[in-house]
């Protein structure tokens, strides 16, 4: 009985001193190991750990962004008139009809500002050059690209420019790959070849050895946006050509900070066979002047001043759950998702 008693008192000895050591450590390391629950950053680990992308509204932050990543329009832009007819490629991907959509938009509004992610150099199938050349609009232009960074800033367009890439997460380096150039090809071609350069974790696989690593800069859309102070949108493209490029501009598409009034997205054929009709929260799908791969959104609150009519909710469309068809007058029809 004694001997059981004396294992007992040292278990109980040995489990005190456990415990004592344990909250010991817990209270030497807590800032380790619980960054969220120190009061002067709870709030950035919350967003940090459960909202995405921190909301970057630090001026000096912004600042350095604006000095280090953004370059402003030139002083003597080029602004010779565009002709979408004149280049090789225009047909590909229904380039050439989504312009004549665009413009049948947007010639009568008064000028507008773009946003436009994966530019390339600033002239192969952009979907904003004419839109600046010929309706005297602004904006900015992405390209992580340094190659086709560096003819966009010959080309002298009358926007914003910035070489870094956007994604949904906080500012870092990123690897990138870089499709190796052929010799002796046609300008149209080698657009063509570095338009394929993407984030590593989106290289198709067996074309690594076609082309280079190299890491850059990349940041949130929004990120970039304050930095320009640029808050209201008339139209945001994005055809990066890999899956679900809506998810990278978020934080800019879901925000209250930001207005965008239509998006244009290029899908890959494979997302489209699955998903015919993706869902972008607070935007309907432009039926009338989307493309089979290249889709045009309107955000609701917008979509009166794209019909120059009224827009009215129609009746329920049954497709995939719950799917409600919208009819903007003037032959704008347009569906979403609920």
């Amino acid at each position: 009985m004694g001997l059981y008693q004396s294992n007992v008192v040292l278990n109980l000895l040995v489990v005190v001193i456990a415990a004592v050591l344990i909250t010991r450590y817990v209270i030497t390391n807590f800032s380790t190991l619980f960054p969220w629950a120190l009061h002067p950053c709870s709030q950035q680990c919350i967003d940090v750990y459960f909202k995405g992308p921190p909301k970057v509204t630090d001026p000096a932050l912004l600042s350095m962004v604006k000095e280090s990543y953004l370059t402003p329009p030139p002083a003597n832009p080029d602004t010779t008139p565009f002709d979408i007819d004149e280049h090789v490629w225009n047909r590909l991907v229904d380039w050439n009809v989504m312009q004549e959509n665009l413009k049948e938009i947007w010639k009568n509004q008064a000028p507008g500002v773009f946003v436009e992610v994966g530019v390339v150099d600033g002239e192969f199938m952009s979907q904003t050059l004419m839109l600046e050349k010929n309706y005297s609009w602004t904006g900015l232009l992405i390209e992580p690209d340094p190659r086709s960074f560096r003819i966009l800033q010959e080309r002298r367009r009358n926007a914003w420019t910035s070489p870094v890439c956007i994604h949904y997460s906080h500012p870092e380096s990123k690897k990138y790959w870089l499709r190796d150039l052929e010799e002796e090809l046609p300008d149209h071609f080698l657009q063509l070849l570095m338009a394929r350069s993407k984030l590593a974790d989106e290289t198709l696989t067996g074309d690594e050895e076609r082309g280079i690593y190299i890491s850059v800069p990349c940041m949130p859309l929004s990120t970039l946006l304050l930095a320009a102070n640029i808050t209201s949108i008339d139209l945001l493209a994005s055809a990066t050509g890999v899956d679900k490029d809506e998810k990278r501009i978020k934080d800019v598409i879901n925000s209250k900070t930001f207005d965008v009034k239509m998006l244009l997205l290029h899908f890959p054929t494979g997302r489209l066979f699955d998903d015919p009709y993706p869902y972008i929260p607070g935007y309907i799908i432009d039926m009338e002047h989307s493309t089979l791969l290249v889709k045009l959104y309107i955000r609701r609150s917008h979509c009166k001043l794209i019909s120059n009519a009224q827009c009215k909710k129609m009746h329920h469309y049954d497709i995939k759950e719950a799917c409600h068809k919208y009819l903007c007058f003037n032959f704008l029809t347009v569906w979403s998702y609920s």
